[in-house]
Parts: structure tokens; sequence; C-alpha cells
């Protein structure tokens, strides 16, 4: 069976790229370089390098360490990307779903256990991390074109367990940015979404997060995309975005998809409210229903 490409296999992939072509090699120089004085059996082919770096194959510790060797890494990045070697080729929690979720869900879970940061933006409804298990039900529920009614619940456990995240020592914070328009939707009721938009006061006092509300009275949306952008905690880690639609969602790691949408993302924040005055906002909804 091929084994389950993965962000982190991606990750380790695109940073051992990015260490080659610093050092001006190409892959055969690379492999040439690391297969001397190696038996047969124990060297690693160009191919089986391109298939690393585009995060489809494994690499072996030890193919791992000749290329840190070959390469003078550091010894900080060097034991960063054996970590992310390791935990590449584990299971996580989340394959449980996988007969459920499409790949790509996995893989934003996946990102979400290993983000330091989050910075979201959401104009249609509120950002999943943030989201009451009712409100969840309501939404899921509904996608009945892509999710099976027998399997709302299971859907609703794995959004649940991704918010764990949230109060983990290793996670500093997210930065959310709701339109108005996603705090005024009704979503269940009254009761569904007044419990919905307590929750979104609560949280921001249990754990790092921050929530803006983008009011109706700042024009035209910067963006129509519902997106993340994840944060690690290396600076050699680059950022990762997963953009969401009904119809597809989307992973960029590529440096200038990922400049597009922090761009948006600055310019919401900027024409959102201040965290305090969102907060009152809120409320203020809260209290019309």
């Amino acid at each position: 069976m091929a084994q389950r490409k993965t962000i982190r296999s991606r990750r380790l992939g695109k940073q051992i790229r990015r260490l080659r072509d610093d050092a001006q090699l190409n892959q055969e120089k690379l492999v040439e370089r690391m297969n001397a004085d190696q038996p047969r059996q124990r060297r690693l082919s160009a191919a089986h390098l391109s298939r690393v770096e585009t995060g489809i194959a494994r690499i072996s510790s030890e193919h791992l360490d000749r290329i840190i060797t070959v390469l003078d890494v550091e010894a900080e990045q060097a034991q960063g990307l054996g970590e992310l070697r390791r935990r590449a080729d584990e299971p996580g929690w989340w394959q449980e779903y996988s007969d459920i979720v499409p790949e790509s869900v996995e893989m934003l879970v996946e990102i979400g256990e290993d983000a330091a940061t989050a910075h979201s933006y959401d104009n249609v409804y509120v950002q999943g991390l943030l989201q009451t298990r009712a409100y969840a039900e309501v939404l899921i529920g509904n996608a009945r074109a892509f999710v099976s009614p027998i399997n709302v619940d299971r859907m609703a456990d794995l959004r649940m367990r991704r918010q764990q995240r949230l109060g983990e020592d290793s996670f500093e914070g997210l930065v959310a940015v709701l339109t108005e328009g996603v705090i005024r939707t009704m979503v269940g009721g009254r009761d569904v979404m007044r419990d919905q938009l307590q929750h979104l006061i609560e949280v921001t006092q249990q754990y790092p997060v921050t929530i803006h509300i983008l009011p109706f009275s700042a024009g035209a949306l910067p963006g129509t995309d519902n997106f993340v952008i994840f944060g690690f905690p290396h600076e050699f880690d680059g950022e990762v975005v997963y953009v969401d639609s009904d119809t597809a969602q989307r992973i960029y790691e590529e440096r200038t998809p990922v400049r597009q949408y922090t761009y948006i993302f600055d310019a919401a924040l900027a024409q959102a409210l201040p965290a305090r005055e969102s907060q009152d906002l809120i409320r203020a909804v809260m209290e019309e229903l």
C-alpha cells in the first residue's frame, strides 16, 4: 500500500530542497556526494530524492543524516529535520476519520496540530476552531451534498477534537477576523446562535484567541475566500494557507499565494473593529436574538 502523503512529509521535502538549493547542488550532485563509499544497497537514487522533496516518498533516518552531513546543516535545524521525519511516519489521530473526510481535511488537521499560530478570515460562517458543537452539527448536516447524514456526529467529533489544540502549551494564538454577516446569520435557530455568540466571547477569555469583527460599514470585502494562515515554530518552516469552499479545499505553501492571502488578511484586520469593540458588537447581536 502506498504511504499517505502528509503535510509533514511535504514540509520536510521542502526544507531539504531549500537546503540543497542554498548549497547550489542539483539532486544528482547531492546524491553523488551522499553515496560516496556506500555499498549499493545503502545508496539513495536521485529519483527517490525527487519524490522525497515533493513529499511523495519517505526518507530513512540514515539517508537524512547523510544529507545533513553533506549540506553541513546547523545543529538546531538538523534536530528539527529529524523530528519532522519521525513525525511524518507517525499515524495521526485524525486518520480515524479518513473514511469520511477527504485527504485535504486530514491535512488541515495535521497542519493545525503542528502550527504555533493561526490567522483566519471568514465571511460566511464562524471559523471551525471557534464553533460550538450544536452550531457545527447544523452546518455539517446542511452540507447534504457532501456529507452523509450518518456521518454528521463523527464529523462534529473531529471538529471538536481539533479545538483542543487551542489549549495546548505549544500553541501561541489564533487571530480571527469574522465579517458582521457571520455573527448575524441565523444558524440553527435563536438558541444555537445565542450560545455560539456567547462562546465567541468566552473562548477569548479561556485561550490565546483574539476575535475581530469586520463591520458592514467597512464596505466592500477585501476578499471572498475563507482561509487560515498557519505559522510554525521554526523560521525555516514557511507558512501554509488553507482555503475552504463548498466544492474544494486548497493548500498553498508557495511564497506568492501565501503573500497574497496574508495581504487579504492584513487588509481585513485593518478594517475590522478592535477586539474590545468586536466583543461589544457580538453582545449587541446576542441581545437582538
